[in-house]
Order: C-alpha cells, then structure tokens, then sequence
C-alpha cells in the first residue's frame, strides 16, 4: 500500500485500521500498522488515538472529533452552553459528558475533556450534521445546562453569567424530572 493509493481509497478526512484493512485486504493486518506507522512518521497521517488515523489537511470539525475520540460521549457542559449562546467565554477544550471513565485527551487538534455521568441520565442529545458529511452529538441547551448542575451544583453553574432566554422553561423542566434532583429549579 502506497500513500497514494490509501488517498484514492480513503474519502473520509479520519479512518481507522478498520477501514483500511477492508481496502487493502491482500496485505497482512501488520503490515499496514506498519506502513501507517511510518505514513505518521513522514507527516503524511495524524495518528488521533490507537487505530484512528487524520489527513494533515483534512477539514474535520472539533466537536465531531470529540465523538471519534471518545464514545460513548455528546458535546455538553460549557462548550453547548456556549454555542447555544448561554454563557460568553468559549471553553479552552472541548466539553462532553459520557457513560464510561471521565477523561481528558490532548491531541495536535485540541483538548477534549469527558465528564462521566450515570447511563440513566445519558439522553438529550440530537445528531447534528457537519460541513464535511460528519455528525456530532449535541446536548439540547435544556439538557446541556441540567448536565452542567449535575456535576459542578448550583454555586458553580450561577457563577457563569448564564443567558437562560434560550431555554424553553416546559422542556426544561420535564428533562429535570428525570434527574430527580431538587436543586435544578433558578
């Protein structure tokens, strides 16, 4: 397998060892690992994570790359706060929540940082389509900011200079039923 040739097969901006196995199915699983070893070594690939390769000059957006490095996971806390217009500082990586260990993720492309919350609260969320044919998980704003006094409470969340005129007060109070905390009503 030739740059050139996993170029032409590969139309994606990200792949995996997956993808290219089934493309270049007459090499052995080793010898592509190596031949993607040595395209990162070159600089022609970024190598996101184990088995999860970027075109250098590929247009991936952010919080797209958030779901592909880790899943399950959608984008909330204060990086939905702040596209939604909620709060005005724009976060220094990008904020998700998900079912399994809390993690952070530093890559050539940004931070990434994933907040464990429990499985029955992982909902709220709608796939949100990107420039490139991608799609990322987004938390509605109601869900978003529930998410955020879930796992900061109520002293923090109020020290964020929150806009709450986004927020649809019956879809937000239906969604804080289902945490079954009292301390969600402003």
């Amino acid at each position: 397998m030739t740059y050139l040739e996993l170029r032409d097969q590969i139309t994606k901006p990200y792949f995996t060892l997956t993808d290219v196995l089934k493309f270049f199915s007459d090499d052995s699983p080793e010898t592509i690992r190596t031949q993607l070893f040595r395209f990162v070594k070159k600089g022609y690939l970024i190598h996101l994570k184990r088995e999860v390769y970027l075109f250098p000059k590929a247009q991936i957006d952010e919080l797209e790359l958030a779901r592909l490095l880790y899943a399950p996971s959608y984008v909330s806390l204060e990086t939905a706060l702040n596209y939604y217009g909620m709060i005005p500082d724009i976060p220094l990586s990008v904020t998700s929540v998900t079912t399994v260990t809390t993690k952070k993720i530093k890559t050539v492309l940004g931070r990434f940082y994933y907040q464990k919350i429990k499985p029955e609260l992982f909902w709220g969320y709608k796939v949100v389509p990107t420039k490139n044919r991608g799609v990322f998980y987004m938390a509605f704003p109601e869900k978003a900011l529930l998410d955020y006094l879930y796992l900061h409470g109520k002293k923090q969340t109020l020290s964020l200079r929150l806009d709450l005129s986004v927020i649809d007060k019956k879809i937000y109070n239906k969604f804080a039923k289902e945490f079954s905390y009292d301390k969600f009503n402003f």
